[in-house]
């Protein structure tokens, strides 16, 4: 008879952990001076049934954040895709005057070719940030061939923005982004005038 209190034990001690009640067992006889009470096992509660994850609306709009907050950016232009109306460009910054050449002797260029510099341009963040053109861009390209069309003007851009000069792009573009949109783009040189 023992395996048989030893299988009731275990069922009971089971059963007390799994409602997360206390049971007290004992194998001897109750006695008549001690009554027993009762044991009953918390009511359960039901939970109420948990809805499906809803798929997402497909004609909801998400919307991202932009790539650049509203401002005006100095970069290199690396990519100009017409297809699909966006440039990749490469964020830089731009020091004039003697600020210019206090940037170059710092970036390690000779003190008595940095004395002569009007403009440093320095690139230390190879990050490149793709770049929606808006409908109504304005491109200020620096004086050069007649230029009409916005696919000609395009073409330049491009052109210019693959120069070299002294292994360095020979152009910088000063962006006007608005609304994750570039809406301006002014180009200079990055090196002196004749």
């Amino acid at each position: 008879m023992r395996p048989v209190r030893i299988i009731a034990a275990v069922t009971l001690a089971t059963a007390a952990l799994a409602t997360g009640s206390y049971l007290a067992v004992t194998t001897a006889h109750p006695s008549a001076a001690a009554p027993t009470t009762p044991v009953t096992a918390p009511i359960l509660q039901p939970t109420p049934p948990v809805d499906p994850p809803k798929p997402p609306d497909p004609t909801r709009r998400v919307l991202q954040k932009p790539v650049l907050a509203d401002g005006r950016y100095d970069s290199y232009i690396r990519t100009v895709d017409r297809d699909h109306n966006r440039l990749v460009v490469d964020l830089v910054q731009v020091f004039q005057g003697q600020a210019a050449i206090d940037a170059a002797i710092a970036d390690g260029l000779p003190r008595d070719q940095a004395q002569v510099l009007y403009v440093w341009v320095r690139n230390q963040n190879p990050r490149l940030r793709t770049l929606a053109m808006a409908s109504d861009l304005q491109i200020d390209l620096l004086p050069g061939d007649c230029i009409e069309s916005r696919n000609h003007q395009l073409a330049k851009l491009l052109k210019d923005s693959r120069t070299i000069s002294n292994s360095r792009p020979a152009y910088y573009f000063t962006l006007t982004v608005a609304g994750g949109a570039v809406h301006q783009i002014k180009e200079d040189k990055t090196f002196n005038a004749c």
